[in-house]
This record gives C-alpha cells, structure tokens and sequence, in this order.
C-alpha cells in the first residue's frame, strides 16, 4: 500500500472513530486568554496521545514537530490531511534546523507549536529537554494537554503504550494550567511539567471511572 493510500485510509479512520465519540473539552479558558495577549504556545503532551489531539487540532494551522523518519513521513502526511503544517526534525536528526524553524514560527503572531514532551522515540514520560530550551528562549507559554476515554485501547507492546479511543466511546481532553516561559528558569521545570502531565491524565482517567461507577449503582 503507497503512501498516499495509508494517508487516506489513516484519515478516514480518524475521522470515523472521532465521529462517534462524546468528546468533553475542559481547560479553554485560560489558554484563550493566553492567546488574546498574542503570546506564542507550545502545546504539550505524551507520545500516546497523538490520534486524539491530530482530530482535536484539525484545521487549525498548528505546526506539530515530526521526526525525521519513515512513520514520521507517514504522520507528517496525516497531520497535512487535517490542516496541520508540520515541521520535521528531532534531537537524533535534523534537531537543530527544527529548532531554528519553531524559533522563527513561534515569532510570528497566532502560531501554535505541537510537541510530545517525551519525543518520537521515548523513553515514555521522559522529557526532552529541548522543548523547555525553545519555551525560554521563544518566550513561548507551555500548554500542557491531556485526554482518557472509556472504553480505550492500550497498545501494550508499544514503547508509549499508545492509545485509541474506540467507537461511540466518552473522550475527556482536558487543558491544564498554561505555564508562563518565567516559570521554567527553575531547576525544577522538567520534573514540575512531567508531574503536570500525568496529573491530567490520572485525574481525567479518575473521572471517567468515577462516572461509570456512578452509572453502574443506579
């Protein structure tokens, strides 16, 4: 199967699956007065997370960073199908033209950058320390986001444990608190934003089964 036909077929998935769930959106708030100030963002999240917030992002213009790779070919092509623009690069290959290129993205009004905290390739949960470099440097806010759904799939043999929402499932996206660039001259910043990160998603996975239960005993 091309390229070309992998794209679609990953899209019209999406696109399915997305199409049947209840999707809750929290946190919005702050982060649209974040954006009214005109302040640049970095949009923040785990490997695993990626097939929800492509649908969630779609057609919005912002510039995830793929990896300079076959699957990242792959992604790359998928986020363009949903009105993404992505820049392409990692700390293993081409990281320091990626680097060059959200600097001058992040200078331009209105743009969004999309980064997995923990890279293409892991460890899982384990920060790259380029993204905290880029948030001081830009000036940028970090945007930590996170989602769970009920029922999911846990892809267990992959190193992210990657997730997928299954049809007609209840998907929780929760925003957290927007991290203003001042925030990360600490020591601390890279094990503050990890524990931010899995905050949200043990408190949205908190939730869902506390609503299931809930159900349950009626």
């Amino acid at each position: 199967m091309g390229d070309w036909l992998r794209r679609k077929c990953i899209r019209l998935l999406i696109h399915a699956i997305a199409g049947t769930c209840r999707t809750e959106v929290s946190g919005r708030e702050a982060v649209e007065e974040v954006r009214r100030q005109g302040a640049p963002l970095i949009i923040l999240f785990w490997h695993r997370h990626i097939f929800a917030l492509i649908h969630h992002f779609r057609n919005s213009g912002a510039r995830p960073l793929i990896s300079h790779s076959k699957d990242g070919d792959l992604v790359a092509g998928v986020a363009r199908e949903f009105g993404l623009d992505p820049i392409r690069g990692s700390s293993s290959r081409g990281g320091a033209a990626a680097f060059l290129t959200m600097m001058r993205s992040l200078r331009e009004p209105g743009t969004e950058v999309l980064i997995t905290a923990d890279g293409p390739r892991g460890p899982a949960r384990k920060m790259k320390p380029g993204t905290l470099e880029l948030a001081r440097r830009s000036g940028a806010w970090l945007i930590p986001v996170s989602w769970y759904a009920r029922p999911v799939h846990i892809f267990r043999r992959s190193w992210d444990k990657f997730l997928l929402p299954l049809p007609f499932s209840r998907v929780r996206l929760t925003y957290g608190a927007p991290i203003p660039p001042d925030a990360l001259s600490s020591r601390h910043a890279e094990e503050m934003i990890r524990n931010r990160l899995n905050e949200l998603e043990a408190g949205l996975l908190h939730g869902l089964r506390r609503k299931r239960d809930s159900k349950e005993s009626i």
